[in-house]
């Protein structure tokens, strides 16, 4: 088209017809221009084309990232509902002025079982590497920043407390009280590896003695109230947490894939 319009441009100069020369060569301009706006704008819709996939791929990602922190989070969280269990039937029992019985000692064992959380931070991660702007949501972004933020400061603290506190007890509270520390069928546990098969247990040095013992029963008292507020509560902020920004990518990668 551009030689079409150059070939008639000469002509014209040849045949000294400059106005209609003058018209050609501003056409043939404008040609250029048009064609150069056209492969602009093919290069940006390509462009954004490609942001677009990469930002569907991260979305995806998080999704399955998420969905596997609500796993373990459940599995964490059973583990530590026995151990709730535990607590509160030897409160019970010792109240109670009951004699020994040899299940207590997994009772026993049960209370010093720990469980750190477990958030997956590869795909935010990895975000953060490339451009934290890739989301294009404003709203979603922050929602992710936030979460992830919560999960590496307040969720590790809150869980870390509990952890600590057993840790810490070991020897004022566990060495002179019981047997052993952590004493359990391991080698099952090895062949196995599931930990429903793994039985942690403490057996008391003097059971009748540890039942007027008031220092153990506040440290028991105490580790219920601490359970509930450093690990139950947390435990429900993040499944609730987790929930939510699963649901808001879901929104997102509706209307991303439109």
């Amino acid at each position: 088209m551009i030689k079409f319009f150059r070939k008639i441009r000469l002509k014209l100069l040849s045949e000294n017809k400059f106005s209609k020369y003058l018209i050609y060569a501003i056409g043939e301009i404008v040609l250029v221009v048009i064609g150069i706006l056209i492969a602009l704008q093919i290069n940006n819709w390509n462009e954004k084309e490609k942001l677009k996939a990469e930002e569907i791929k991260f979305l995806i990602n998080f999704k399955q990232s998420l969905n596997t922190d609500i796993e373990f989070n459940n599995f964490r969280f059973e583990k530590y509902a026995l151990t709730k269990e535990s607590i509160t039937f030897l409160i019970n029992y010792i109240e109670q002025d009951l004699q020994y019985q040899d299940t207590l000692k997994y009772h026993f064992g049960r209370i010093t079982q720990t469980w750190t959380p477990k958030i997956n931070t590869e795909v935010f991660e990895a975000l953060k590497s490339k451009d934290l702007n890739l989301i294009s949501n404003d709203e979603l972004r922050d929602k992710l920043i936030s979460y992830y933020s919560w999960s590496s400061n307040v969720l590790d603290s809150q869980i870390n407390k509990y952890v600590q506190r057993i840790e810490d007890a070991n020897i004022p509270i566990f060495s002179t009280r019981f047997n052993a520390l952590w004493n359990g069928n391991y080698e099952k546990y090895r062949v196995t590896e599931n930990f429903d098969d793994l039985q942690l247990e403490m057996i008391p040095n003097n059971f009748n003695e540890l039942k007027k013992d008031k220092q153990f029963m506040y440290f028991l008292r105490s580790l219920k109230n601490q359970f509930y507020w450093e690990v139950e509560v947390s435990q429900n902020d993040i499944n609730k947490r987790i929930n939510h920004l699963i649901k808001s990518i879901d929104t997102e990668l509706e209307i991303r894939k439109e």
